[in-house]
């Protein structure tokens, strides 16, 4: 992994994945690309104000980013490339991603509230609509080495043959153990089967030279689950790989990655498959 996005608006959750992005590229000697959007606001808007009011703000806007910038170079002693946008943050950062090849894509979450619990937030919705892998940094979280790895693993789902190396390639950086864990129902518990086995085997092929290992329980409340298991092992890292619904299973089902990043206490890795 050679280089990182970190996106940031400037609120509270948004400055702290900034700085946790700068220390984790200070520590394993990565490149930072800084990524803001700026849009006028839909008050400067109806208060329709002239071309250049408008131009006077974007650039003090821009003299803002710039300056965070520098001040996260100097303090890291790291290389910060500035990417300053305007318009859809999907596009934008997508565009982002694909211009400096980035590997990571870091983003801040705010504190568990009842509307992120019923609608998401823009994190949890990147998390399902860009390609990049996404790290959700937890508001109040500061930067730490990540030393155990607990990867939320669903083995009903295909597991692309791409997703394991991906996973060792992380896990690698940071020179961590994976637990791949997994919850089953109570009501209806997994037999082992050949196809189990199989994507255990590719798993185990793809994370070769990555210690790992295995732990399933049971249990008819999957999130419930995943939290007791990062209490219990003092994980640093859940990783997940989000799952697409159809519109009418949306409607029925929470997202599991979505509740974990926006209700967690440790950063979230979500890898798209």
């Amino acid at each position: 992994m050679n280089r990182i996005i970190v996106a940031t608006d400037y609120s509270a959750a948004g400055q702290n994945a900034m700085l946790y992005a700068a220390e984790a590229a200070a520590t394993h000697n990565m490149e930072l690309v800084l990524f803001h959007l700026h849009n006028i606001s839909i008050h400067a808007l109806n208060a329709r104000l002239s071309v250049e009011s408008m131009d006077s703000i974007f650039e003090k806007a821009k003299d803002n980013f710039e300056d965070s910038a520098y001040a996260l170079s100097q303090t890291y002693g790291i290389k910060v490339i500035r990417h300053f946008a305007s318009g859809d943050i999907y596009t934008e950062l997508s565009l982002c991603a694909e211009t400096w090849q980035a590997d990571l894509l870091v983003m801040g979450m705010s504190d568990k509230s009842l509307e992120q619990q019923l609608m998401g937030n823009t994190t949890t919705k990147v998390i399902h609509r860009l390609k990049i892998p996404v790290l959700a940094v937890p508001e109040n979280l500061h930067y730490s080495p990540v030393k155990n790895i607990l990867y939320a693993c669903d083995f009903d789902k295909d597991i692309s043959e791409a997703f394991p190396e991906k996973l060792r390639d992380f896990a690698s950086i940071f020179g961590a153990q994976i637990e791949i864990f997994t919850v089953e129902s109570v009501l209806k518990k997994l037999q082992t089967n050949d196809v189990v086995t199989e994507r255990k085997l590719s798993m185990d092929n793809g994370l070769a030279g990555i210690s790992h290992y295995y732990k399933n329980v049971l249990s008819d409340n999957v999130v419930a689950a995943i939290k007791d298991e990062i209490d219990n092992t003092q994980a640093d890292l859940l990783v997940m790989v989000p799952h697409k619904y159809g519109f009418w299973e949306s409607v029925i089902h929470r997202s599991k990655t979505s509740i974990m990043a926006s209700g967690n206490n440790i950063p979230l890795l979500s890898i798209p498959v």
